[in-house]
């Protein structure tokens, strides 16, 4: 070692026997790749679109089937007690990450909420909610809704520039939060085999998954704006229609892991489900702005004078 802190290695000169030092090269640091989320990016056009909703119980399933999240879950939430009021107050800071203004810090306020959550989870492993390996498998499960959305019932289907593009995207996304790059990747190939990689060697079947997908036999309160008496009318039928399209939608491993059948009937009322979706996709623009993204989506969208 240098005084000055540089690495050196010692070399030896032919002609007169010495050795000398020359300096050693020190790997570079990792560069990725980012693209602007903002108006006119595949994010922008995408992640907002209400038909993302039908993912949501995909999205919270994968999500909670991270020890750590499901850790997180049980030990500082109201989930088990009013499920649909964590997810109604959660979502909207989400999509205000990619479609409010960045000097607003959406970001850093939707990181800001996970600081104080750690323990120790059913594994026996201790977690920290602000993990980089643990929040950015949150990040993909939200913008991997946009690839499986298109990939599933799209009319026109991204090309391999446009998933690449994507991934990029979210690279930038994943920087409003203001954590490190380390976990990150920036193309669609890397992308997959780290989806891969969670799907059959870390994702478990957690005390909170197990719950939720009994979530229809459970008394949980009223969504919110719904009247009392309207959400003991529908609350079941409508939790098990959830369930069943969150488990269409679920890659065939997490199934696997959740031990979910999914029968010859779910196939034929999948295959409809989904020809449905493709059909009408080829005319869903035409619809107005207002009717086709969520409510906080919208509003940013408007804000930007689109």
């Amino acid at each position: 070692m240098s005084a000055g802190g540089g690495a050196t290695q010692m070399s030896s000169d032919a002609d007169t026997g010495t050795r000398r030092s020359k300096p050693r090269e020190l790997p570079k640091p990792r560069e990725l790749r980012a693209d602007p989320i903002g108006p006119g990016s595949l994010t922008w056009t995408h992640f907002g679109d209400v038909r993302g909703l039908l993912y949501l119980g995909r999205a919270g399933t994968l999500q909670n089937m991270h020890p750590a999240v499901s850790g997180a879950l049980q030990d500082h939430s109201n989930f088990f007690d009013n499920p649909l009021d964590r997810l109604f107050r959660s979502l909207p800071p989400i999509y205000g990450v990619v479609y409010d203004r960045t000097e607003e810090g959406t970001g850093t306020l939707v990181r800001n909420f996970h600081t104080d959550l750690k323990g120790i989870d059913e594994t026996g492993g201790r977690y920290h909610a602000l993990a980089p390996d643990t929040f950015w498998w949150t990040h993909v499960t939200f913008f991997e809704v946009i690839l499986d959305f298109n990939e599933r019932f799209a009319y026109r289907k991204f090309t391999a520039e446009q998933k690449d593009q994507l991934v990029r995207e979210a690279v930038t996304w994943w920087r409003c939060y203001g954590l490190t790059d380390r976990p990150a990747f920036d193309d669609y190939a890397s992308f997959r085999a780290y989806w891969e990689d969670m799907l059959n060697n870390h994702l478990i079947n957690t005390h909170t998954t197990k719950w939720s997908t009994r979530i229809a036999e459970h008394d949980i309160a009223p969504a919110p704006k719904v009247p009392t008496w309207l959400w003991r009318l529908t609350s079941r039928p409508t939790m098990a229609v959830a369930n069943w399209i969150g488990k269409a939608l679920m890659p065939a491993k997490a199934r696997e892991t959740l031990e979910w059948e999914w029968t010859l009937r779910d196939e034929r009322m999948y295959f409809w489900f989904a020809r449905f979706l493709t059909l009408t996709d080829r005319f869903w623009h035409l619809l107005p702005l207002r009717l086709r993204y969520a409510p906080r989506a919208y509003s940013g969208i408007r804000a930007q004078g689109l």
